[in-house]
């Protein structure tokens, strides 16, 4: 009797309270309020996702496009299998380099325009207007995103016209938003065009002929780049660039070639990702990317990434999906928990379209102190629950992005057998997780 009332003795002194960390981002804390107990000593977000995005140009400098005067002539060839122009006016002598965005990395190249009815220049004039065009075709849908600078203009003033057209004679843009103009010398602008299907399109500058000018001229550094906006097969670490500018949803087919996770990267934060099966069943909700977006995944499955992506002035974003390997070994039941050693790191993983709870256990061989470490990553939702014997001692719960805690016990934890349990609540959230106890 005398040791069972010390032994209460010690567990009433256990209580603890669970510090309260609001600021570190998506974690929730809750259990009992008896019993041998755990403190939160740390919980914290992972960092932000970052990954490379399209340059957007502001007109005084041009990353991607790499336009400066001075800059080697093009050779009359484009950079990409998909992307093939070909000039229309008489005289060759212009030129506008049409680069392949695959990655999102790529930079333009520089070619060179000249409008205009003196001498050095193109005359390039088609009935009231001096005029270059140039054939493109592209095989899918897509943004294209078309920079020029004017570096000389003998009439300064007039508008000269930019952009994308459905007739090498550059009267009928594709819309409203796929011209743009420049009126004088230092002029430096940038427009981004929605490719609205695959098809033959024409690029090109003109302005208007002033029949009592006898000296006009214009000359102009260009180079364009073209992302494809088409659904397609990934694989893993594979950087791809995804053209849009409105609205879009694309489908990105992938196999997996490990066991274990993927973990889904979109440059833009505002895009929505869901994961669906070989059959195009949905199998989670949906996730925004700022978050970071991670799926538990067995070998050699076929999924598809949904992307649903908002308008972008940039004219897409990049994605990668990274597969990556984890060797678990985990008890299914409580009665045949795996035991965790001191020190030791246990990996595991919550499959998709599973609910599932993987268990472990740690022995005390006498009266101690102990700390443990979790740490995960899911699309929604994974929780730790910690057991003595049969009893409840707490329950940790991480959300969304890179997240972990450390937890430790307030005073000694008695000689016993301690479980946990790592779970999802749905079948819908999976991901990642690390244990370690010390």
């Amino acid at each position: 009797m005398k040791k069972r009332n010390m032994y209460a003795a010690v567990l009433l002194t256990a209580i603890l309270s669970v510090t309260s960390l609001a600021s570190a981002g998506h974690v929730q804390a809750a259990g009992n309020t008896s019993g041998v107990r755990l403190q939160t000593v740390r919980a914290e977000k992972g960092n932000a996702l970052t990954t490379d995005v399209l340059t957007k140009d502001t007109g005084k400098s041009q990353k991607k496009l790499a336009i400066q005067t001075g800059a080697a002539k093009q050779k009359a060839a484009l950079t990409g299998k998909n992307v093939r122009a070909k000039a229309t006016t008489k005289k060759n002598m212009s030129y506008i380099p049409v680069v392949k965005g695959v990655t999102g990395s790529e930079e333009g190249k520089q070619g060179n325009v000249a409008l205009g009815n003196s001498v050095g220049t193109t005359d390039g004039t088609m009935g009231k207007r001096y005029l270059y065009s140039q054939k493109v075709e592209f095989q899918g849908k897509g943004s294209f995103s078309f920079s020029v600078k004017c570096t000389e203009a003998k009439t300064a003033g007039r508008n000269v016209v930019y952009g994308v057209f459905k007739q090498a004679s550059l009267e009928d843009p594709i819309d409203k938003s796929s011209v743009d103009v420049v009126t004088k010398k230092g002029d430096h602008k940038t427009v981004v065009v929605k490719i609205p299907k695959a098809g033959t399109y024409y690029i090109g500058i003109y302005t208007m002929v002033n029949a009592k000018d006898k000296s006009e001229s214009w000359k102009f550094t260009t180079g364009a780049i073209y992302w494809n906006g088409n659904n397609r097969t990934i694989t893993s670490d594979k950087k791809i660039a995804v053209g849009h500018k409105t609205t879009q949803t694309n489908y990105f087919k992938m196999k997996t070639t490990e066991s274990g996770y993927i973990t889904v990267i979109a440059s833009d934060p505002k895009n929505k990702i869901v994961l669906y099966d070989s059959k195009k069943n949905r199998l989670t909700e949906s996730t925004i990317a700022k978050y970071g977006v991670t799926y538990g995944v067995p070998k050699g499955r076929t999924y598809y990434i949904k992307v649903w992506s908002p308008a972008s002035e940039d004219g897409g974003y990049t994605l990668v999906a990274k597969n990556r390997k984890i060797s678990e070994k985990s008890g299914s039941s409580k009665s045949n928990a795996v035991e965790i050693k001191k020190n030791t790191t246990i990996k595991g993983t919550m499959e998709t379209g599973m609910k599932r709870a993987d268990w472990y256990k740690i022995r005390l061989t006498s009266k101690r102190s102990v700390e443990l470490s979790w740490k995960a990553r899911t699309n929604e939702k994974m929780k730790l629950a910690i057991y003595q014997g049969s009893r409840k001692i707490d329950t940790k719960t991480l959300t969304y992005a890179d997240a972990s805690y450390k937890l430790k016990s307030v005073g000694k934890w008695p000689k016993d057998t301690y479980y946990l349990k790592v779970y999802t609540d749905t079948e819908k959230s999976s991901g990642w997780y690390i244990l370690r106890w010390k």
